[in-house]
């Protein structure tokens, strides 16, 4: 069993910093079309007690060769089986954009195993029973590839390479797939405490969409405010860092608690 769990954390496990005695296990899942690479520049910046690991998807970067999954469940359950191994520290779980709802689901799995997740932090993703679902993961590349240019606002090259773009958008569209057909009307309140970082720019959520997230926890919700877009993480990197430490390492409140 043990060599199992090993097993599977290897797979999708990237322990991007660990240390030996860490006070918390900080556990990053990405955006649709990102990677566990997304966070590595995370490393040099938290405090030292605080491990940084991250999901890994299949279908990209070290996994390209594996078949991507379609589904949230699958994703999430898998991924929970992994984290067991990581669990003899107490763990936090970061998420942006379709990595919220995937860290969501995985905490809500690591409860009912008696796995205590203290934090979860969620970033630019309407609560479960608000999401807004969608077809591009069924439509044209095109249409696909204008959305991501649309929330990145930036050069991407993946996007404009063709090699690189016929690489890049299998995994893409099966994660477009996941999150846009992903749904939970009633969610599980976890004991875990909530909180969401909202961008106040970003198409993707707006304020009620934010609030929702109250269903998902017995704690007091509590919201942080940001200028910017989808990809606010990115300009604001050691603001969110910053803002992820203080709270783990007790230093200060994340912000009052959403009304």
């Amino acid at each position: 069993m043990i060599a199992d769990l090993l097993a599977q954390g290897e797979r999708w496990v990237r322990p991007l910093r660990l240390s030996p005695m860490p006070r918390w296990r900080l556990v990053c899942f990405a955006h649709a079309g990102g990677s566990a690479s997304f966070f590595r520049d995370w490393a040099s910046s938290l405090p030292g007690d605080i491990d940084l690991l991250a999901i890994q998807y299949p279908g990209r970067e070290d996994r390209f060769n594996e078949p991507c999954l379609s589904d949230m469940h699958s994703l999430a359950e898998a991924a929970c089986q992994a984290l067991q191994g990581y669990a003899d520290r107490p763990l936090a779980l970061f998420g942006h954009s379709l990595g919220a709802a995937v860290a969501y689901e995985v905490a809500t799995r690591l409860e009912q195993q008696a796995i205590s997740v203290e934090h979860l932090f969620i970033s630019a993703h309407p609560a479960p029973q608000r999401q807004r679902g969608g077809q591009l993961h069924s439509g044209p590349d095109d249409a696909l590839l204008d959305d991501v240019r649309r929330l990145a606002n930036r050069p991407n090259p993946l996007l404009e390479d063709p090699g690189l773009r016929e690489l890049f958008l299998p995994s893409l569209r099966n994660d477009y797939r996941i999150v846009e057909t992903y749904g939970c009307p009633q969610p599980t309140a976890l004991n875990a405490r909530i909180a969401v970082f909202y961008p106040e720019q970003d198409p993707e959520i707006d304020l009620d969409e934010a609030l929702a997230w109250q269903a998902a926890s017995l704690q007091p919700l509590h919201l942080q405010r940001w200028q910017g877009n989808h990809f606010y993480l990115i300009e604001q990197r050691q603001a969110v860092l910053d803002a992820v430490s203080n709270t783990l390492l007790g230093r200060r409140p994340l912000t009052s608690p959403a009304l």
